[in-house]
């Protein structure tokens, strides 16, 4: 019986052994080793790459992110592979703070295991990569840039180099400390040699500057000095005609031409895109007697808020595609201007001009008002608003022209004018109202 007794006891041992071996191995099947040895090895403004030692007991990774300081972490992606150890999380925000662990899994008959969190690397993404929006030279010795603004930005680094910018080895730099600052003027440069300059925006991370991709390089000429055309006299007064919506599908535009070229003068169209692509000998006609071209949208269909940068990029393209030349100048239908036209007048190197004397010919249709209204109220640097489009205004032309220039007035382009009485070239995106008077008002 105690034989009985003691074999029994054995067995019971045997099998609380056996059973706790179980247990433990249950246990070691369950479980997974922490993911060590992560690290940050790539950051760009939009995406950081990460890796890890690889864990020969795992099934794959999950790589988990949050932004900023937030601790809802959320699974940014599943490798199914454990031999895979390399991971880029992508659609980052530019310039923001981002928060990273990785955990190894095993898949199991009860369900996923996953080791804990064992390490949380944090970056910052870079600043995205600037634009260069307006880079010329409109003084002696200068040069001025346009960007636009990151509003997540610490600063900008400008460089700039002699040269078209395919070496930057030898580049001056300049920090601009105010994140709100989207332009800066370069000066002491050499007269008639061109410069490159690129930009590039920084973030703060403690005392380190994080810097963000350089923009495209830009080029420009510098000036040396205000060349004045030959024909233009700055000690004589001297007005700038414009014409507006042509070229007309009637002969008034041509007979403006025609007056233009009996009398040696000249002046500034702004023309509608879809009037010039019908008219490419009139435009050639324009160009050959020394006229400006002018932008004033595709169709004359938007006014105001409601003008878009297609709108006058197609016009332009337009001009240039009938006649081989962009235009030089802009305005709007109605004359009003916004944040959207200016800016686009910027990229396309486009001065904007409004009136000081408007004839009124859209509305009276008659000749003799038209000539009234220029004679008894013109004065020296006027801008002078007609429409090419009308018979009316021809025929009035026809005697403007010749009473002008009896009384010593010269007949000028937009550009000639602003650049004769001022010394400088008309500014990209500012709009004139006359030869020295900026009109900063926007609709």
């Amino acid at each position: 019986m105690a034989r009985k007794i003691r074999i029994a006891g054995l067995c019971l041992v045997v099998l609380i052994i056996i059973a706790a071996f179980s247990a433990m191995s249950y246990a070691q099947s369950n479980t997974v080793t922490d993911v060590k040895k992560a690290e940050i090895t790539e950051i760009t403004d939009t995406a950081v790459k990460l890796s890890w030692k690889k864990v020969s007991s795992a099934d794959g990774y999950i790589v988990y992110s949050a932004e900023g300081d937030s601790k809802d972490y959320e699974k940014a992606g599943i490798l199914k592979d454990y031999k895979e150890t390399e991971f880029t999380v992508n659609k980052l925000e530019q310039a923001t703070s981002y928060s990273f662990y990785v955990t190894a899994y095993k898949e199991h008959s009860d369900g996923v295991v996953e080791s804990k969190e064992f390490e949380t690397l944090t970056a910052f993404t870079l600043p995205k990569t600037q634009k260069v929006s307006n880079v010329a030279s409109q003084d002696v010795g200068k040069l001025s840039l346009e960007w636009e603004i990151n509003s997540k930005a610490s600063g900008y680094e400008i460089q700039y180099v002699l040269g078209d910018g395919s070496d930057f080895s030898g580049a001056e730099s300049v920090t601009i400390k105010d994140k709100a600052n989207s332009s800066y003027e370069i000066s002491k440069l050499q007269a008639k040699k061109t410069y490159a300059v690129r930009v590039r925006s920084y973030i703060m991370n403690g005392k380190e500057k994080l810097y963000g991709p350089w923009s495209k390089a830009a080029k420009a000429k510098v000036q040396d000095k205000v060349e004045m055309p030959t024909n233009v006299d700055t000690s004589k007064p001297m007005v700038a005609l414009t014409f507006d919506d042509g070229p007309g599908y009637n002969d008034a535009s041509d007979e403006i031409l025609d007056v233009l070229e009996k009398y040696n003068a000249r002046a500034t169209f702004f023309m509608v895109g879809q009037n010039a692509k019908d008219h490419p000998k009139n435009l050639k006609r324009k160009v050959a007697l020394k006229c400006e071209l002018a932008n004033h949208t595709w169709d004359h269909n938007h006014y105001g808020k409601n003008v878009t940068a297609s709108d006058i990029k197609k016009c332009s393209e337009a001009i240039y595609k009938a006649c081989g030349q962009y235009p030089t100048a802009f305005r709007s239908p109605g004359g009003n201007t916004t944040e959207t036209i200016r800016n686009e007048c910027k990229a396309e190197n486009m001065p904007l001009y409004y009136w000081s004397l408007d004839t009124e010919d859209w509305k009276y249709r008659n000749a003799d008002h038209v000539y009234n209204a220029v004679v008894k109220n013109v004065k020296d640097g006027d801008i002078i608003l007609m429409h090419e489009i009308y018979g009316s205004t021809a025929d009035a032309v026809a005697k403007i022209v010749p009473k002008l220039i009896k009384e010593g007035y010269q007949l000028v382009t937009c550009e000639e004018l602003v650049l004769a009485k001022t010394g400088k070239k008309p500014v990209p995106g500012e709009q004139y109202l006359n030869a020295t008077t900026i009109k900063n008002t926007t609709s």
